[in-house]
Formats: structure tokens, sequence, C-alpha cells
């Protein structure tokens, strides 16, 4: 069965309850369990049964979905995550949890 909303997937990876899939336009969606902001909508806890378009406006080349979090590559190159930070799995330094993209930053002195 065809996953509602249209969309052609470039590709489409699953997480722990929930799914997410770039589209061949570089589009985001997630779909699932919205815990911990997994889904990317700027949406903490709300469950989804068909795709919401991940925040940002970004275009991704790749998308990985994890257990409570995802991180993608945008077609520029440049890393974001979202969802549960711990133990720093986002990458953005902050410590907290991200219900949108957040810039992957590099570290300090490196």
């Amino acid at each position: 069965m065809p996953v509602s909303g249209g969309f052609t997937f470039a590709s489409v990876k699953a997480g722990h309850g929930h799914t997410c899939g770039v589209t061949t336009s570089g589009a985001g969606y997630c779909w699932g369990t919205g815990a911990a902001g997994v889904l990317g909508d700027d949406n903490a806890v709300d469950n989804s049964t068909t795709p919401v378009a991940v925040s940002g406006g970004l275009a991704f080349a790749s998308l990985s979905a994890g257990f409570d979090h995802n991180c993608a590559v945008t077609t520029v190159g440049a890393a974001y995550c979202w969802g549960w930070p711990s133990p720093g799995k986002l990458g953005d330094g902050s410590g907290r949890q991200q219900f949108t993209t957040a810039a992957v930053a590099p570290q300090a002195g490196r």
C-alpha cells in the first residue's frame, strides 16, 4: 500500500516507531510516533499516520532514522539532526531536545 500524500520517495528509513523519507525533490517527511520530536515538525509528541514535512525547508540528499532522533545531510553537504539529544546524539552542542532541524556544529579547536 502506498504511503499517503502522493509523494515520490527517493529513500525511506525506519526508526523506532517512526519512519522518515526523502522525496525525489529532496524534501524530508516523517510519520509515526512523534515522541521526542522525531517527526521534526516542531511538535513535541503528536503522532502522525501520514507524512509531515520536516521543518526548515531544507533539501536533503540523505536521511538516517535512529531510535529517538534523526539526522540528514543536505544537498550542499550540511548536517542536521532533530529529536532526543542524549548523550550528544544531535551534535549541535546544545544538549537540548530539538523539535525542528538543528545544524550539527563543528567542535571548537578542530
